[in-house]
């Protein structure tokens, strides 16, 4: 059987990304967004967008939350997923047609802004090892140390 195509890209957020759920409970996020190369005019002597590629990116399940809570309108996001076609039929019974990712991997791209990372919370059943001790790295701010666990 084949498989979709695996595509790695860089995208600008064109909207905030929305979070749904399907009638199961699985949370599905949407984003649409875009592609475009820069070239240099030299008679402006300013960059100017050039070749666009528009997409909608979808995301499953945790990764669908996380993306719904941090990829606003103007972000950059690194997408790793696979390509598809989305095909349908407007009201008037024109068949339409939109390029898809399926996301595997989405990221924020550090090239022009900075993020500010959040420390998932950890369950304390979780926070111990299985020989009983207590996991190191799990001591929460007012437990840190300056001394590494080792």
């Amino acid at each position: 059987m084949m498989q979709l195509p695996i595509v790695t890209g860089q995208y600008r957020a064109v909207d905030d990304a929305e979070l749904r759920f399907s009638p199961s409970g699985v949370a599905v996020s949407r984003v649409r967004a875009v592609a475009s190369s820069r070239k240099f005019n030299k008679e402006t002597q300013e960059w100017e967008d050039a070749d666009k590629f528009w997409v909608n990116i979808t995301a499953f399940k945790k990764l669908a939350e996380n993306t719904a809570e941090s990829v606003v309108k103007g972000t950059l996001i690194n997408v790793i997923g696979r390509i598809r076609t989305e095909e349908w039929e407007d009201k008037d019974g024109n068949k339409r047609s939109s390029a898809a990712i399926i996301a595997d991997t989405i990221s924020l791209a550090l090239d022009f802004d900075p993020a500010k990372p959040m420390r998932a919370e950890r369950a304390a059943s979780r926070a111990q090892d299985p020989g009983g001790g207590e996991d190191p790295w799990a001591a929460g701010p007012h437990e840190a140390s300056s001394e590494p666990p080792f």
